[in-house]
């Protein structure tokens, strides 16, 4: 077969207006140690919380009635596992654009990379997960049969590998060895979580970071393993261009702060009329704070209180004259 050109996701980027995090479900068929996922059964609330509840066509139809193009970032929990997936998935290209955040486990990833133009996906964040991978039956080998399927298929699909401590004495011959069997990009993620009573990024030594960084970081990684993980005062996209939302439709500014505008699917999302400053102290996801700020965010000492300055940014805005005036 030959291989198809890879869309640029820079490409795809300026052809979207806004952006939405969906936090598809809860459900996953690995259990990673470093997995940020932590909800308990009190989250579940029955019957709103239920992936699926809405068809494919309904869901498609609500941001269609937005009057924008969207960039849909999917995760979960693993968005293969949501009902009927790849017909959401379809559903969804025909008018917007989709990015993923998946282990490439479940048989329906081929009828995706078959069913759905690879111009329509903005990325496939392809988590590797060795340690779970190397409980499975072949599961490195399963693992990129099918990257290399959505590879030769011209997707922009790259190798996630995270920075978990365990992993740090075998990344290279790992990164070494897949490369050898044809995976062209490879994003190393910084490991952000506890192990051993330790919190990382923060707690990496000085020749853990020299290490990391020399394993070929993006920006983003680069920002975040530095702990600059604070956007506090920066003008931000969240609530006007860019947004999260959970299982059951409901929207919010970000995953950091809770603001809500609506639920989707019921007809009654309403965006911001424009960008705001951010008011949290921390970014709960740092890769939102530094897509819609555009800064490279700072690291606030503890014992600053961030209240006198949520505050000042609170009256800026009533000082601009009408609720939501961009800030300057």
């Amino acid at each position: 077969m030959v291989e198809q050109k890879q869309a640029e996701p820079e490409e795809i980027w300026a052809k979207t207006e806004c952006d939405m995090l969906w936090q598809m479900n809860r459900e996953c068929n690995f259990n990673c140690e470093y997995c940020f996922r932590d909800w308990g059964d009190e989250d579940i609330r029955a019957g709103d919380s239920i992936p699926g509840k809405y068809g494919a066509e309904h869901v498609a139809q609500r941001f269609d009635e937005t009057g924008k193009v969207w960039r849909i970032r999917m995760t979960g929990g693993e968005p293969f596992l949501y009902p009927d997936f790849v017909e959401l998935a379809k559903a969804l290209t025909r008018r917007h654009y989709i990015s993923l955040s998946t282990n490439l486990s479940t048989p329906n990833t081929y009828e995706l990379a078959d069913g759905v133009e690879s111009e329509r996906v903005h990325s496939v964040n392809a988590s590797v997960h060795p340690l779970e991978r190397e409980n499975r039956k072949d599961g490195m080998k399963e693992y990129l049969r099918k990257f290399l399927y959505f590879q030769e298929r011209g997707f922009n699909i790259r190798l996630v590998y995270v920075t978990y401590p365990p992993l740090l004495g075998r990344i290279e011959e790992d990164m070494e060895r897949l490369r050898g069997g044809g995976v062209k990009r490879i994003t190393v993620k910084v490991f952000q979580g506890k192990y051993r009573d330790r919190r990382y990024p923060r707690d990496f030594s000085d020749e853990e970071r020299a290490f990391i960084r020399g394993l070929g970081l993006n920006n983003k990684e680069r920002t975040i393993l530095a702990c600059r993980v604070s956007f506090l005062g920066s003008r931000c996209e969240a609530g006007h261009r860019a947004f999260s939302m959970d299982i059951s439709g409901n929207v919010t500014r970000c995953s950091t702060l809770k603001e809500g505008y609506g639920n989707l699917f019921e007809g009654t999302f309403k965006p911001g009329e424009s960008p705001r400053r951010c008011t949290a102290r921390k970014c709960s996801c740092a890769y939102q704070g530094i897509a819609f700020t555009s800064v490279e965010g700072f690291d606030v000492p503890r014992k600053i209180v961030a209240r006198p300055v949520k505050y000042f940014v609170v009256l800026s805005e009533l000082f601009a004259g009408v609720r939501g005036k961009v800030l300057r």
